[in-house]
C-alpha cells in the first residue's frame, strides 16, 4: 500500500494539464491527501519543471463514504466534479 507507480507519476507531472483526485475518503487521510507531495517528489518537478494544476475533492464529514447520497452534500457528485475541472480550467 502506498506504492506509487514512479513512470505514471512523471507521466502526470509532465503534463500541461491538471490533476484532480476525487474520492469518496477522508479529505485528511484519503489519495489525495498524498497526491501532492508524491507529484512534488517526482524528478520532473524536482529538477525544476512546471507541474499540473492540482484538485482534491474528498470528503469532510465523516459518516457511510461513498454512498450516492452523501456525494451531494460533500461535493464529489458529477456536477460538483465537473464545475471543480471548469474552474481549474479558467472557464
Amino acid at each position: 500500500l502506498n506504492v506509487t507507480d514512479p513512470e505514471m507519476m512523471e507521466k502526470i507531472a509532465s503534463s500541461s494539464g491538471v490533476c484532480l483526485v476525487v474520492e469518496p475518503l477522508s479529505k485528511k487521510t484519503g489519495l489525495g491527501s498524498k497526491f501532492g507531495s508524491w507529484l512534488m517528489a517526482t524528478q520532473h518537478a524536482q529538477s525544476g519543471g512546471a507541474l499540473p494544476k492540482f484538485g482534491h475533492i474528498a470528503t469532510y464529514h465523516e459518516g457511510s463514504g461513498g454512498l450516492w447520497e452523501q456525494a451531494y452534500h460533500q461535493g464529489y457528485d458529477s456536477e460538483s466534479v465537473q464545475a471543480k475541472i471548469k474552474t481549474m480550467l479558467g472557464k
